[in-house]
Protein backbone atom coordinates (compact mmCIF):
# COMPACT_ATOMS: atom_id res chain seq x y z
CA UNK A 1 0.00 0.00 0.00
CA UNK A 2 2.60 2.11 0.70
CA UNK A 3 4.41 2.08 -3.08
CA UNK A 4 0.83 3.34 -4.55
CA UNK A 5 0.69 6.17 -2.29
CA UNK A 6 4.60 7.09 -3.04
CA UNK A 7 3.54 6.59 -7.20
CA UNK A 8 0.19 8.54 -6.08
CA UNK A 9 2.48 11.50 -4.31
CA UNK A 10 5.18 11.36 -7.31
CA UNK A 11 2.51 11.64 -10.12
CA UNK A 12 1.00 14.47 -8.35
CA UNK A 13 4.40 16.14 -7.93
CA UNK A 14 5.05 15.71 -11.78
CA UNK A 15 1.39 17.12 -12.65
CA UNK A 16 1.98 19.95 -10.42
CA UNK A 17 5.77 20.66 -11.54
CA UNK A 18 3.99 20.70 -15.50
CA UNK A 19 1.56 23.22 -14.63
CA UNK A 20 3.87 25.77 -13.13
CA UNK A 21 6.13 25.40 -16.25
CA UNK A 22 3.14 25.84 -18.42
CA UNK A 23 2.34 28.62 -16.63
CA UNK A 24 5.42 30.49 -16.41
CA UNK A 25 6.51 29.55 -20.18
CA UNK A 26 2.45 30.85 -21.07
CA UNK A 27 3.10 33.73 -19.13
CA UNK A 28 6.42 34.57 -20.27
CA UNK A 29 5.43 34.85 -24.01
CA UNK A 30 2.57 37.19 -23.40
CA UNK A 31 4.82 39.57 -21.58
CA UNK A 32 7.06 39.22 -24.71
CA UNK A 33 3.81 39.79 -27.06
CA UNK A 34 2.84 43.10 -24.71
CA UNK A 35 6.10 43.97 -25.14
CA UNK A 36 6.08 43.91 -28.52
CA UNK A 37 2.77 45.80 -28.94
CA UNK A 38 3.80 48.12 -26.40
CA UNK A 39 7.00 49.28 -28.67
CA UNK A 40 5.30 49.01 -31.84
CA UNK A 41 2.50 51.42 -30.33
CA UNK A 42 5.50 53.84 -29.04
CA UNK A 43 3.96 53.27 -24.90
CA UNK A 44 7.34 52.77 -24.08
CA UNK A 45 9.01 55.77 -22.10
CA UNK A 46 12.07 53.76 -20.38
CA UNK A 47 13.87 51.29 -20.83
CA UNK A 48 12.08 48.15 -19.34
CA UNK A 49 9.01 49.42 -20.82
CA UNK A 50 6.82 48.72 -17.29
CA UNK A 51 4.70 51.49 -18.12
CA UNK A 52 3.99 50.51 -22.09
CA UNK A 53 3.39 47.11 -20.98
CA UNK A 54 0.76 47.92 -18.62
CA UNK A 55 -0.69 50.59 -20.82
CA UNK A 56 -1.19 48.18 -23.64
CA UNK A 57 -2.32 45.13 -21.12
CA UNK A 58 -4.86 47.47 -19.79
CA UNK A 59 -6.25 48.41 -22.79
CA UNK A 60 -6.83 44.97 -24.33
CA UNK A 61 -8.63 44.05 -20.96
CA UNK A 62 -10.49 46.82 -21.40
CA UNK A 63 -11.40 46.19 -24.98
CA UNK A 64 -12.13 42.44 -24.47
CA UNK A 65 -13.41 42.33 -20.80
CA UNK A 66 -10.83 40.43 -19.32
CA UNK A 67 -8.23 40.72 -16.24
CA UNK A 68 -5.05 42.60 -16.85
CA UNK A 69 -3.49 39.40 -16.03
CA UNK A 70 -5.49 37.01 -17.99
CA UNK A 71 -4.99 39.64 -20.79
CA UNK A 72 -0.75 38.33 -20.56
CA UNK A 73 -1.94 34.80 -20.60
CA UNK A 74 -4.06 34.98 -23.72
CA UNK A 75 -1.94 36.91 -25.60
CA UNK A 76 0.78 34.53 -24.36
CA UNK A 77 -1.77 31.72 -26.13
CA UNK A 78 -1.98 33.95 -29.48
CA UNK A 79 1.23 33.89 -29.49
CA UNK A 80 1.73 30.10 -29.18
CA UNK A 81 -1.03 29.36 -31.04
CA UNK A 82 0.39 31.29 -33.88
CA UNK A 83 3.70 29.12 -33.43
CA UNK A 84 1.99 25.99 -35.70
CA UNK A 85 3.99 22.73 -36.53
CA UNK A 86 7.63 24.10 -34.05
CA UNK A 87 9.29 21.81 -31.77
CA UNK A 88 7.35 18.74 -33.44
CA UNK A 89 4.15 19.62 -32.07
CA UNK A 90 2.00 19.79 -35.39
CA UNK A 91 -1.54 18.92 -34.09
CA UNK A 92 -2.19 21.42 -30.88
CA UNK A 93 -5.48 22.57 -31.78
CA UNK A 94 -7.33 20.69 -29.09
CA UNK A 95 -4.14 21.61 -26.46
CA UNK A 96 -4.79 24.98 -27.47
CA UNK A 97 -8.06 25.39 -27.40
CA UNK A 98 -7.64 23.76 -23.62
CA UNK A 99 -5.45 26.76 -23.00
CA UNK A 100 -8.06 29.38 -24.51
CA UNK A 101 -10.18 28.57 -22.12
CA UNK A 102 -10.11 31.45 -19.03
CA UNK A 103 -9.86 33.72 -22.02
CA UNK A 104 -13.57 32.69 -23.94
CA UNK A 105 -13.85 31.72 -27.31
CA UNK A 106 -11.02 32.35 -29.51
CA UNK A 107 -11.98 34.09 -33.06
CA UNK A 108 -11.36 32.72 -35.94
CA UNK A 109 -10.15 34.24 -39.09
Amino acid sequence: MKIYVKIAAGILALLVGAAFVLWYRVASVGQEALLDIATQANLCKTADCAEGIDEASSYLAEEFGLSPRLVEWCVGVDTLSERMGQKGLVNRSWWINLLYEPCGEPVVD
